[in-house]
């Protein structure tokens, strides 16, 4: 983050205690209120700020424009902040800065654990932290789950929380910083930001009451922004127990075998004919209905293949891997193949025909382009080749859905695990996240007990996947059980030698996780992992027999 080389002097204004001021963006400068301009007031024990004109350049320039603010104290005793803003340019984003706040710390509420707020990533950079919702791929330690966030005061201990009251998905950013210059030098400040989704960007603006309540309960307060959640004003979360958008054998799943086909380079970790035999050992040893066998790799070179799927002839081709789907289907196990939900490769040959109108790209039309791992071994991370595409494009998601449809209906698998379905930016086109619930409905429209699991999560997306891959350096709160089911991802190591397979991560230490009711055991498969690791295999299997005494209180484990 930077901080302009001037005053700005924004104007303050107090709200029940709270010192505020306010920041307007538009796609091309940032402006303030001018307070020769702006009338505040309190009729029935609500504060209203309205201002008749604009101003910019550290209160040097005047801009035409509008902006309005309400606030009052709700049944809780929280401070619910409404506000709206007209520019002569579209308006991207509204900021709202608390000021003068005492020494803070950033409240992790999942872990209980306190984050400094002087962290400073270079010598260009100021100090501060900035924390991301829905996802930001450069920040992946500084992403929220939820739009909710909590500031610790460092001398009584209590808490501040804000949440965003939104029914949509749209970027929020919670800023943490101590002022460098002006009245409030030295002292902390909350900057809270929502952006307007691009695709609706206009010269005005009303955005989603902010919440902000003193001296919360973490928990407390985050269940409150979950029941919200929940409601019909919010995204539209459904517990568990009440979700029909799944297949019902999902609920009896107690084991996923993440097993490895073919790496980017071309090694191949497992041939169909080898996974056959290891879901064959399994299902030896636990009923094929509880086990869900997920394929990362089986189409070939892993993510070079992404955009044009279909049997890798080095590891069978389509008789290997129709053997497998029907071996496995008559053993009772539920067989899933990974795709890409937002990359392809746009060498491939069909990439003319869905790819130049789908690219993702941000507000300002920047072609979104990460993740970019040593696939090569080169040290230059150039993979210009790896392109990613919003699903929200209607060109890309009818090929992908093409593609998935015609090979499910060709080897009857039972479920599509979707690769990426967290990448999220706001697409001036098409939104990306709608896009995800697009792509879901079109693949189950005419396959309805089709299986469909994406990678990683934010609240927004429990709403369209009932189970998700996670990573495990990221804490998951057991909450999410409420909601969804989570499995080990596929860059958590096998546990003959720790390779993760198609990962690019190499290698890493295997760990068992302990038994809980929102993770189903997962154990993972390279070249020699069943020969070399059966005795963990089997405890695996023993981990899974307790998760369905434990969880499935009708069923008896065989």
């Amino acid at each position: 983050m930077q901080n302009y080389s001037f005053d700005m002097k924004d104007p303050v204004y107090e709200i029940f205690g709270l010192k505020v001021s306010i920041h307007i963006h538009t796609m091309e400068n940032t402006y303030s209120l001018s307070p020769e301009k702006t009338i505040v007031e309190l009729n029935n024990q609500t504060i209203t700020i309205a201002c008749s004109q604009l101003s910019w350049a550290g209160q040097q320039q005047r801009a035409n424009g509008k902006f309005s603010l309400s606030a009052f104290r709700n049944d809780r005793d929280q401070i619910e902040f409404q506000m709206s803003a007209e520019a002569e340019q579209k308006i991207i984003s509204i900021k709202l800065m608390i000021r003068d706040l005492p020494p803070v710390s950033i409240y992790d509420a999942d872990t209980g654990s306190d984050i400094p707020i002087n962290v400073s990533e270079s010598l260009v950079q100021a100090s501060g932290q900035i924390f991301y919702y829905p996802y930001n791929a450069f920040k992946y330690n500084n992403n929220l789950k939820l739009p909710v966030f909590f500031l610790k005061n460092r001398e009584s201990g209590n808490l501040l929380g804000v949440y965003s009251q939104d029914h949509k998905v749209r970027a929020k950013r919670f800023v943490v910083s101590e002022e460098v210059q002006g009245e409030y030098k030295g002292k902390c400040c909350l900057e809270l930001i929502h952006e307007e989704l691009a695709v609706n960007l206009d010269t005005k603006i009303s955005i989603p009451k902010w919440i902000i309540g003193e001296q919360v309960n973490s928990e407390s307060f985050r269940d409150e922004y979950l029941a919200f959640s929940e409601s019909e004003k919010g995204i539209g979360l459904t517990r568990w127990e009440e979700r029909n958008d799944f297949p019902d054998w999902l609920r009896e799943i107690s084991l996923v075998l993440n097993i490895h086909g073919m790496h980017w380079s071309g090694y191949i970790f497992n041939t169909y004919e080898n996974m056959l035999e290891i879901i064959r050992y399994v299902s030896e040893r636990l009923e094929g209905r509880h086990i869900l066998a997920y394929l990362p790799g089986w189409e070939g070179r892993y993510y070079w293949q992404y955009g044009q799927y279909r049997p890798e002839p080095l590891l069978g081709g389509k008789e290997g891997f129709q053997k497998l789907c029907s071996e496995a289907k008559r053993l009772g196990v539920h067989l899933m193949p990974m795709f890409g939900s937002n990359i392809a490769n746009l060498r491939m040959e069909n990439f003319q025909e869905f790819g130049p109108n789908s690219f993702m790209k941000t507000a300002a039309r920047t072609r979104y382009h990460v993740n970019e791992p040593d696939w090569d071994l080169s040290r230059g991370h150039d993979n210009g080749w790896q392109a990613f595409m919003n699903a929200g494009s209607p060109a890309w998601r009818k090929e992908l859905v093409r593609q998935i449809t015609n090979l499910k209906d060709t080897y009857q698998f039972d479920g599509v695990f979707l690769d990426l379905v967290h990448h999220w930016v706001n697409d001036p086109d098409h939104e990306v996240f709608e896009g995800m619930r697009s792509l879901k409905n079109d693949l189950t429209k005419n396959n309805p007990d089709l299986l469909v699991v994406g990678e990683n999560w934010y609240e927004g997306l429990l709403s369209i996947f009932p189970l998700f891959q996670v990573r495990p350096y990221i804490n998951q709160p057991a909450w999410v059980g409420r909601y969804a089911r989570t499995m080990a991802h596929l860059l958590e190591a096998e546990p003959s030698r720790g390779s993760t397979g198609v990962h690019e991560k190499g290698y890493t230490n295997y760990e068992r996780k302990p038994l809980s009711k929102e993770y189903i055991p997962t154990i993972a498969f390279v070249d020699g992992t069943l020969e070399k690791a059966k005795k963990e295999i089997d405890e695996v299997l023993k981990v899974s027999h307790q998760y369905i005494d434990k969880y499935f209180p009708s069923k008896q484990s065989v």
